[in-house]
């Protein structure tokens, strides 16, 4: 059994019969968080920015990659001299070079990039999820690990809906 799920299950067992004993009713929620961090208009925004600021980038090494194309074309033509084709071939190994030097730049940078976005993604949405369960009296919201949650305690559309109203206020 891995380490959060073992966790959450003492957890919620010490709990319970604390909520038996003095006759209160302890309630649970489950929140699934990568869904949330994937729905979240937050994310959704993040991934617009992103996509927005690397186009450009993006579109460059398509351009390149267009180069390599018409060089490879170039370098079948039965029409070239040994010179010509010398030449063309080193056009080739310095495009190519040049075309794998950025996409390996491109990803390095987009994923650094994504991770930093979607690091205050998760901040955000483990902040509304704090701020449901304070504002709906939970007593324990549960996540990773759970092999099930009936959707009478799966409040993860709820905490999505207030993510969906954070936006639109701002």
């Amino acid at each position: 059994m891995n380490r959060q799920l073992s966790r959450n299950l003492w957890l919620l067992l010490l709990l319970l019969p604390m909520g038996l004993v003095s006759g209160d009713e302890i309630k649970v929620g489950f929140v699934d968080i990568p869904y949330l961090i994937d729905e979240a208009p937050q994310a959704q925004a993040a991934s617009v920015r992103l996509e927005s600021e690397f186009a450009p980038r993006q579109d460059a090494i398509k351009e390149r990659k267009r180069d390599l194309d018409q060089l490879r074309e170039a370098l079948e033509a039965d029409d070239l001299n040994q010179g010509e084709r010398l030449q063309i071939e080193r056009e080739f190994n310095k495009t190519e070079r040049r075309v794998k030097r950025d996409e390996q730049d491109f990803r390095e940078e987009l994923n650094i990039q994504k991770n930093e976005e979607f690091k205050q993604v998760r901040v955000i949405v483990l902040e509304a999820i704090a701020t449901f369960a304070k504002e709906n009296q939970y007593d324990l919201i549960i996540s990773d690990g759970v092999l099930f949650a009936n959707k009478r305690v799966d409040v993860t559309e709820e905490v999505l809906k207030q993510l969906q109203q954070a936006t639109d206020a701002d």
